[in-house]
């Protein structure tokens, strides 16, 4: 379920009010989705300090009249175009500086808006309204996180030496779906062997073999919201060959000790940067820093990747409600790589974990003990 309209209403009012603007032209779709429960990128929403409107074309005019009772709803065409609309309103209300998502448009868009609209226009990001998760948007993310936890272990179990991560992705996707799932939150990351050093190996037609570490990464978007999971899992069939023996075994050790160091730390009034360090400082401490190239983590909802992160150069200070990933990872170049992601939830007196998933390394096709 999203956030109730008339809280995120009344969040947004608030926002303009502190920001002395008189309105907001919201058309990215993720911050539109709060108030009118569709993720499209179609149509705009204006809101001024005393109404609000949802001007949509005759696409979506019915389903959005189902469910913006609290909204004006205005259809738009060729004869009444969004920005004609918009004027009219801000002629009747006398407004003034009115905000919009220059970051969600491109720069020919932003000019165009900024000449049709008889208002000072200014650049404005309302993606901080939505670091905080309300209890209805954490449950909707604890079902997405689940239904990733429930294809995690049914895809060790599916792995096996001869198939290509292509059509290992492939199950986990249709997995999911039946699931719930809408759809999947990015495009499935499955890299097997020497591909285990590229974060981001989206699935290919490499065979996977035996021996081999494989990593996935993959996400549930449900009811409109994200899940971000990473398991990184030894392919069965190695024959007698010793785990402790494998040349990332020892990687996969440092990347879980910070990993858990990581989410040890994750509690409110402590800043972002602070929990980059902790993993970060790990892995350099095994010597292995330069190997690790992005982020420790990100906040995540309806987009999955959103702000605040687990960055060197983030000092936001994390608040009870946020929700992010914790995800560091070593990747060594001609031998593979290792990454282990969990979305954790910001509890008032530390953190909350949303997988059930054990971390040790495990081998595709094993029963956990």
């Amino acid at each position: 379920m999203y956030k109730s309209p008339s809280s995120a209403l009344t969040a947004c009012q608030i926002w303009l009010a502190k920001r002395n603007l008189d309105a907001v032209i919201i058309n990215a779709k993720q911050n539109k989705f709060s108030h009118t429960g569709l993720l499209s990128t179609s149509g705009y929403l204006f809101i001024t300090r005393t109404s609000q409107h949802i001007l949509a074309d005759s696409r979506y005019y019915h389903e959005l009249s189902a469910k913006a009772d609290s909204y004006q709803l205005h259809m738009t065409d060729t004869q009444h175009p969004a920005s004609a609309i918009i004027n009219q309103i801000i002629a009747q209300e006398k407004l003034a500086c009115v905000g919009f998502e220059a970051e969600h448009l491109s720069y020919s868009q932003s000019l165009s808006l900024i000449e049709k609209i008889n208002a000072e226009m200014s650049p404005i990001c309302l993606d901080e309204l939505r670091q905080i998760k309300t209890p209805p948007e954490i449950d909707t993310i604890k079902s997405a996180c689940l239904i990733a936890d429930c294809a995690c272990a049914h895809i060790r179990q599916y792995i096996r030496p001869g198939m290509t991560e292509h059509q290992i992705a492939n199950e986990l996707e249709w997995f999911m779906k039946n699931e719930g799932a809408e759809k999947t939150s990015f495009d499935t990351i499955v890299a097997s062997g020497v591909r285990g050093a590229m974060p981001h190996a989206k699935a290919s037609q490499k065979v996977v073999e035996a021996g081999e570490f494989i990593t996935i990464d993959f996400g549930a978007q449900y009811q409109g919201y994200c899940s971000d999971m990473t398991r990184t899992f030894l392919v069965e069939g190695n024959g007698d060959n010793s785990l402790q023996e494998h040349p990332l075994y020892a990687i996969y050790q440092v990347v879980l000790q910070a990993q858990l160091a990581a989410i040890a730390a994750i509690r409110p009034g402590v800043r972002c940067c602070d929990i980059d360090s902790v993993a970060r400082s790990i892995i350099s401490a095994a010597g292995y820093g330069d190997f690790f190239g992005h982020n420790t983590g990100h906040a995540i909802g309806i987009d999955v990747h959103e702000n605040p992160r687990f960055s060197p150069t983030d000092t936001t200070v994390l608040q009870a409600g946020m929700q992010l990933t914790v995800e560091p990872g070593i990747y060594l170049p001609e031998l593979g790589g290792v990454r282990i992601e969990d979305v954790v939830l910001v509890t008032e007196n530390g953190c909350e974990v949303l997988y059930q998933m054990p971390k040790q390394l495990l081998t595709t096709g094993e029963d956990i003990q």
